[in-house]
C-alpha cells in the first residue's frame, strides 16, 4: 500500500476532530511563541540594561594601569579605532587644589580626559552644556561642593600642580562615580593638555593611566572584547572593566531576569508538549477502529505509524510556524506594550533567526511528546474492527520504553539549547523524570485506593466516581501526568515570578543612602551628626576606615602570591596589590551574611572577616594569617569568617572587616552615608563646608535613580511575561482537563438507560475529574516547590521563601479546574440520548 494513500487516510481521519486539532495547533503555537518571544524579550532586556550600564560607566570598556600604557596596548587601541571603536585617554591622580583668592587648599581627585567624555550618559554641569565646551588647557571644571568649601565662583583662579587654571563650571552629576571607598575627594576635570601643564608626573606620584572605549554596534559583547584583548596582550599591570560588570546591581539584575525568561520559555515549550501528548493520546484512542480498518485493508502497523507521525509533524510545523511568526513580532510591540521597559530612542530589530529556533524546538517537542501515544498503534490488530471498544490496547513495553527514551533526549536537547548550560539541562531533565515518577506513583496509588476503598460507606455519587477511577482503560495515569506537569509549570512560574519581582523591587532599598561623606575626622563626628540630624537625614551610618598594604598570607609574600594567583583577567593580582580599605565593627549590617566560620569567635587572635569573592581572589581560607602594613607597623590578622555581601544595597560595605579594638589606634578617618531629601542636599553641603570643610560630599542620588530605573524595567519584564505565560498555562491546563472528557458520550447514554438523570451524571463526572485533578495538583505543586527552590538557590542565588499553603491551594485549584472544564467538555456527551448506548 502506498504511503500517499496512508497520509490521505490519516488526514481524512482528522476531519472529524477539528476542535481537537485546533487545540493541538494552539498548544504548539503558544509554546513556540514563548520561545521566540522570550528570545526577543531577552534581547530587549539586554539592550535596556546595556544602555543603562553604559551610562553608569560612561563607556563600553574602561582600561586602567598604574604605569603608562605599553606600546602593545597603544597599538591594539589603534587597531580598535580602525575597526570603528572610539577611545579617549584618561588620567586620574590625587592632588591639592589651591584657591587663588583665599589661598585655602583641598585634596581633590583630578580626572584629565580627552575630547568626547563621556561616551554614554551625560555630566550635569553648571552652566549647562558639554564638558568639551567648558574645558580648555587653561580651564577646569570642579565639583559643586568646592564652591562652598573654598568659596569658589565661576571665573576664579585655582592652582593645580605647577599651573594655574580658571574655573569654567561646576559638576553636579557624573556617570559611574559611586564607590566611596576609592574616592579621594571632590572631582576636578581638566584636559589632557592641561594635565601636562600641571607637571604631576614626578617620582613617587600615583597616577592612574586609563582609556575609555566605545565599541561599534557590530561588537556583540564588551566583556568578550575586553577578555580577548586582555588575553592577547597578557600584561599583568592592566585592569579591564566592561560596562557589563561595572555595576553589580545591574549585572545581577540582568543575569536573574535572563535566567527567569529562559525558564519561562522552556516550561512553556514543555507545557505545549504536555497538551500535544494528551491530544494525540485521545486522538489515537478514538481512532483505534479506523486504524484496525486500515490493517484489514493491508496496511502494516509501521506504515500507519509513519502516516500518523507525518500528520503530527505537519500540524506541528503549522502550529510552531504560526507561533514563531507571532513571537518574532513581540520585540517590535514591546515599546507599545511595555514602554517603561526600554529607554527612549532604543530600536529593536526583527530577528528571523529566532523563528527557526522556535519552529525547530516546537516540532521536536511535538514529535517527542506524541511518540508514547503513537507507538500504541503497533498493538492494533485487524480483529479490533470487531471489538475495539471492548478492551484497552495491550501495552507495547519495548516500543513504549524506546519512545520514553527519545522523549527524554528531546527534553534534554531543548533544555540545553534554551539554557546553554549542560549541567542545568541535565538537572532539568532529571527533575522532570523524578516528577513523572512521582506522578505515575500517585496515579497508580489513586487507582489502587479507588479499587480498595469500601464503597458501602460512601454516598452513591462518590462510590460511582471512585469505581470509575479503578476501571480498566480509565486513563488515570495520562490524566494525572498531564495535569501534574501543567500544574508544575503554572505554580513554578507563579512562585518564581512573585519572588523575583519582589527581589527586584527591594534590591534598591527605599532608604538607600543618597550622600556619602569622606575624610570625616573622629573629633568632627559630633558636629557632623548634629548637622545631619537638624536637616532630617535618615539611615545615617558612620564607620571607621583605615588604609593598609597586604604584605603576606600565611608567610608567603604578596609579590609571590600575585604571580601564583594571577588569573586571566588579572583580578587576583589587583586584589592582592591594591591599597586595602579596612573597617572594624562589633556587628555586621543586615546586608552581610556569614557563610563560613563565626564572627569574632577566637579570643586569642586578632580576627578579620573576608567577603567570599575577595577571599577567593587572594587565595585565603578560614584560618589564614594575613599581615598588613599600617604606615610601617605590621599587624597580623586571622581569618575566622567569610561573608556574602549584598552590594546592591548601596550601603557601606568592605571586603575586610576587623574585630573591634584591634585597629583603634591606627590612623583612620570616618566614612559616613545618609539619605537626605533632594531639597535639603545643597543646604547640607553648604553647612558641612562651613563646619567641617575637609569633608567630601559624594552625591549618588542620580546614579541610584538610574539603577532604580533598570530594576523597575526588569521587574516589569518579569511580571508581564510571567503573567502572560501563567494565563497560557491555565488555558492549556483547562484544555488537558477537557480532553479526558471527550470519550464520555456512550458512558452518559448508558447511565441514562439505568435511570440516572443528567444532573446526576454531571455530578459523577465532576467528582471523578475533581479527584484526578486534586491528586495531580498536589503532586505537581510539590514538584513545583522543589523546582522553584532549586532555581532560587542555584540559578538566581536568592533565598527561597516558599509559602506552605501552595501545595493544598494548587490541589484545590487543579481539582476545581479539572471538574469545571471537564463538565464543559462533557456538555455534548450529557445531551446524548439513551438509544445511543445500543448503537455504539
Amino acid at each position: 500500500m502506498k504511503l500517499g494513500f496512508l497520509v490521505r487516510a490519516a488526514l481524512r481521519e482528522s476531519r472529524g476532530a477539528k476542535a481537537r486539532l485546533l487545540f493541538f495547533t494552539a498548544c504548539l503555537a503558544l509554546g513556540s511563541f514563548a520561545v521566540v518571544g522570550v528570545a526577543g524579550l531577552v534581547g530587549s532586556v539586554r539592550a535596556a540594561l546595556a544602555t543603562q550600564s553604559r551610562e553608569l560607566l560612561g563607556a563600553d570598556v574602561w582600561i586602567r594601569s598604574r604605569a603608562p600604557f605599553p606600546p602593545e596596548l597603544d597599538s591594539a587601541l589603534d587597531e580598535a579605532r580602525a575597526a570603528g571603536a572610539r577611545t579617549l585617554g584618561v588620567r586620574l591622580v590625587q592632588t591639592m587644589l589651591r584657591s587663588g583668592a583665599s589661598g585655602a587648599s583641598r585634596l581633590v581627585e583630578l580626572k584629565a580626559v580627552g575630547a568626547g567624555f563621556p561616551y554614554h550618559g551625560a555630566l550635569t554641569l553648571e552652566p549647562a552644556g558639554t564638558l568639551d565646551a567648558l574645558l580648555s588647557p587653561e580651564r577646569v571644571v570642579v565639583a559643586r561642593e568646592l564652591a562652598g568649601a573654598l568659596g569658589l565662583a565661576l571665573g576664579d583662579e585655582v592652582g593645580l600642580g605647577s599651573a594655574t587654571f580658571t574655573v569654567a563650571g561646576f559638576v553636579l552629576d557624573e556617570p559611574g562615580r559611586l564607590d566611596p571607598t576609592f574616592t579621594a575627594g571632590p572631582r576636578v576635570f581638566a584636559t589632557l593638555a592641561g594635565f601636562e601643564r600641571m607637571q604631576l608626573g614626578g617620582v613617587g606620584s600615583r597616577i592612574t593611566h586609563g582609556a575609555l572605549v566605545a565599541l561599534p554596534a557590530s561588537e556583540p559583547s564588551a566583556e568578550a572584547w575586553a577578555d580577548a584583548l586582555d588575553a592577547r596582550l597578557g600584561l599583568e599591570n592592566l585592569r579591564f572593566e566592561s560596562h557589563e560588570e561595572a555595576q553589580p546591581q545591574v549585572r545581577r539584575a540582568a543575569g536573574r531576569v535572563e535566567r527567569y525568561l529562559g525558564l519561562v520559555a522552556l516550561l512553556s515549550l514543555i507545557l505545549g508538549g504536555v497538551g500535544v501528548a494528551e491530544i494525540v493520546r485521545a486522538w489515537v484512542g478514538a481512532r483505534v477502529g479506523s486504524v484496525a480498518v486500515l490493517r484489514v485493508l493491508g496496511a502494516s502497523a509501521r506504515e500507519i505509524l509513519l502516516a500518523y507521525a507525518g500528520n503530527v509533524a505537519l500540524l506541528a510545523l503549522l502550529g510552531t510556524g504560526v507561533g514563531a511568526l507571532l513571537g518574532s513580532f513581540l520585540p517590535l510591540l514591546i515599546p507599545r506594550l511595555l514602554p517603561e521597559l526600554l529607554p527612549s530612542g532604543l530600536e529593536l530589530a526583527w530577528e528571523p533567526a529566532s523563528m527557526l529556533r522556535g519552529i525547530g524546538l516546537g516540532t521536536l517537542v511535538a514529535l517527542a511528546f506524541s511518540l508514547p501515544a503513537l507507538v500504541t498503534i503497533g498493538g492494533v490488530a485487524p480483529v479490533r474492527v470487531l471489538r475495539h471498544d471492548a478492551e484497552p490496547l495491550p501495552a507495547q513495553r519495548g516500543a513504549t520504553r524506546a519512545a520514553a527514551g527519545l522523549l527524554l533526549a528531546a527534553v534534554f536537547v531543548s533544555a540545553w539549547i534554551q539554557s546553554e548550560r549542560l549541567l542545568e539541562a541535565a538537572l532539568f531533565t532529571g527533575g522532570l523524570v523524578a516528577l513523572f515518577g512521582l506522578l505515575a506513583a500517585g496515579a497508580r496509588g489513586l487507582t489502587r485506593l479507588a479499587a480498595l476503598v469500601p464503597r458501602a460507606r460512601l454516598t452513591a455519587d462518590l462510590a460511582h466516581a471512585t469505581a470509575a477511577l479503578a476501571r480498566p482503560g480509565a486513563g488515570v495515569l495520562g490524566a494525572v501526568a498531564a495535569l501534574g506537569l501543567g500544574t508544575l509549570v503554572v505554580v513554578t512560574l507563579l512562585l518564581v515570578e512573585h519572588r523575583l519581582s519582589e527581589r527586584l523591587e527591594s534590591a534598591l532599598p527605599s532608604d538607600a543612602p543618597s550622600l556619602f561623606f569622606l575624610d570625616l575626622q573622629p573629633d568632627q563626628r559630633a558636629d557632623f551628626e548634629r548637622i545631619l540630624g537638624e536637616e532630617g537625614a535618615g539611615a545615617t551610618r558612620i564607620v571607621p576606615m583605615a588604609s593598609a598594604r597586604l604584605k603576606s598570607i600565611d608567610g608567603v609574600a604578596v609579590d609571590e602570591l600575585a604571580r601564583q594567583h594571577d588569573d586571566a583577567r588579572g583580578r587576583g593580582r589587583w586584589a592582592l596589590t591594591r591599597e586595602q580599605r579596612l573597617t572594624w565593627q562589633a556587628e555586621l549590617g543586615s546586608d552581610n551574611r556569614i557563610v563560613a566560620g563565626a564572627l569574632w569567635s577566637d579570643p586569642a587572635a586578632a580576627e578579620v572577616s573576608l567577603e567570599v569573592d575577595y577571599a577567593e581572589d587572594i587565595g585565603a581560607a578560614l584560618g589564614a594569617r594575613l599581615v598588613f602594613d599600617f604606615s610601617g607597623v605590621p599587624v597580623e590578622l586571622v581569618v575566622t569568617s567569610l561573608r556574602e555581601v549584598e552590594w546592591e544595597s548601596f550601603g557601606i560595605n568592605f571586603f575586610l572587616v576587623v574585630e573591634p579594638g584591634v585597629l583603634d589606634d591606627a590612623p583612620h578617618s570616618l566614612l559616613a552615608a545618609a539619605d537626605v531629601a533632594p531639597e535639603r542636599t545643597q543646604r547640607v553641603q553648604d553647612r558641612l563646608a562651613a563646619a567641617v570643610p575637609n569633608v567630601t560630599v559624594l552625591n549618588v542620588r542620580a546614579i541610584l535613580e538610574k539603577v532604580g530605573t533598570v530594576l523597575e524595567r526588569s521587574g516589569a519584564a518579569v511580571q508581564g511575561l510571567g503573567g502572560f505565560t501563567v494565563l497560557v498555562g491555565l488555558a492549556i491546563l483547562a484544555g488537558v482537563a477537557a480532553l479526558g472528557a471527550l470519550r464520555r458520550a456512550r458512558e452518559a447514554a448508558l447511565w441514562k438507560v439505568l435511570g440516572v438523570t443528567r444532573a446526576g451524571i454531571a455530578r459523577l463526572f465532576a467528582l471523578e475529574f475533581a479527584l484526578v485533578g486534586a491528586v495531580a495538583g498536589v503532586l505537581g505543586s510539590a514538584g513545583a516547590c522543589l523546582l522553584a527552590w532549586a532555581f532560587f538557590e542555584h540559578a538566581l542565588e536568592l533565598e527561597s521563601e516558599l509559602p506552605w499553603w501552595t501545595v493544598p491551594a494548587a490541589g484545590l485549584a487543579s481539582g476545581t479546574l479539572a471538574a469545571l472544564f471537564g463538565l464543559v467538555a462533557c456538555a455534548r456527551a450529557l445531551a446524548v440520548r439513551p438509544i445511543e448506548s445500543l448503537r455504539g
